[in-house]
């Protein structure tokens, strides 16, 4: 019976299936890092001289690039700009490759109108000498993590509530082109000339990097990362074991929910799916923090265009059990899972693979293993 190791926060785990039961295993898509491009393109960066950095995200290879940056162009000067949650992170990042950190005012300015809505911006989005910079992925509500939808979150959850309303079914649309995403694209075409640097993620850390004004860059990150992250199984699924493959994306219930999100659309109707989430940083979102502790009513937050963080996430976890059956891999309470979302809750993988193996007393249906799903996009 042969194991397969499957990322859980900061370990492994094994899981062990018979071969007979085993339909595949789908290993990390993306490439390992492309020197001489990736090199290139630090190269010009530095040729610029002191180097401004507005940072969209923590995500794992934007803090793999800024640190090689650093390191790169040393004894030339990074500063880097963000909100202060994001500057947090950064600190812990780069102890051993020091640079300025810098918190942009929370004051903002009118900067234009986007389909009726009144868009401001802090002044540092005004410099010549700025980038923004975020990892491209997939996103349920945008399709696409990175540039324009970075851009959103970091100015201010009114935006993310405008690009939410946008949506006519509100449902998991990773890599599809969808209302939210185009509201995102109109918000960035209002800052187009705000230049901008998007990594696509790799193995370990990340692997190319594309610069261009915000749109530009994005258009090509989204395009690379569509060739590298899409997979097809050929039948849809019965049964899936699904971890997000990154010690972050396994932090927390939200985070983890993405790699659902990208599997939905190979699943078949019924399936019986479980999602590791170790969930050592607890539920991720304010969300499901208040859905768990106070009965939150994610579907009447929405018709009364409340937004909260994670308001999204929540909405499609609840709705997902009425086509799924669910399960979850965690250290979070099992009265969260089991009484509050009403899915199932496993303590070792074993269990959480017995339970799909019984489930098909008939033996006729076969488990697909997904290694990394936070980057995968399946389609059957």
């Amino acid at each position: 019976m042969p194991e397969i190791w499957l990322r859980y926060g900061k370990v492994e785990i094994a899981i062990e299936i018979r071969r007979e039961r085993l339909a595949q295993v789908v290993e990390d898509p993306l490439p390992d890092s492309i020197a001489d491009d990736v090199d290139r393109e630090l190269q010009k960066l530095k040729e610029t001289g002191e180097i401004n950095l507005l940072v969209g995200d923590y995500e794992l290879s934007t803090v793999k690039f800024v640190q090689q940056l650093i390191q790169f162009v040393s004894p030339i000067k990074v500063n880097l700009y963000s909100s202060e949650p994001i500057l947090k992170q950064y600190k812990k990042e780069t102890k051993e490759t020091p640079c300025t950190l810098t918190k942009i005012d929370e004051e903002k300015y009118p900067v234009g109108i986007v389909d009726g809505v009144a868009l401001k911006s802090p002044t540092v989005f005004s410099r010549r000498d700025l980038y923004f910079i975020s990892s491209v992925g997939l996103d349920p509500l945008f399709g696409f993590s990175g540039g324009p939808t970075a851009l959103i979150k970091f100015l201010g959850d009114n935006l993310k509530l405008e690009a939410l309303k946008r949506e006519t079914e509100l449902q998991p649309n990773p890599a599809k082109d969808t209302a939210a995403s185009w509201f995102a694209g109109r918000v960035a075409e209002e800052l187009k000339e705000l230049k901008a640097i998007e990594i696509l993620p790799g193995r370990g850390d990340f692997s190319k990097v594309f610069t261009g004004n915000i749109l530009e860059a994005h258009r090509s990150a989204t395009q690379e990362l569509l060739k590298y992250a899409t997979k097809k199984v050929g039948a849809k699924i019965p049964l899936a074991v699904i971890t997000p493959g990154e010690e972050s994306k396994c932090s927390t219930l939200d985070q983890s929910l993405n790699s659902l999100w990208n599997t939905l659309p190979a699943l078949e109707e019924g399936a019986s799916v479980i999602v590791l989430t170790e969930s050592t940083s607890g539920l991720g979102s304010e969300a499901l923090s208040q859905y768990m502790y106070h009965g939150f009513d994610a579907r009447e937050s929405i018709k009364r265009n409340q937004y909260i963080e994670g308001l999204e996430n929540l909405y499609y976890l609840l709705n997902c059990g009425t086509r799924f059956d669910l399960g979850f891999l965690t250290t979070l309470p099992k009265s969260f899972i089991e009484k509050r979302l009403g899915y199932k809750s496993y303590i070792t993988g074993n269990d959480a693979v017995n339970y799909l193996i019984e489930k098909d007393s008939e033996r006729k249906k076969k488990i697909t293993v997904l290694v990394r799903g936070d980057k995968t996009l399946l389609a059957s």
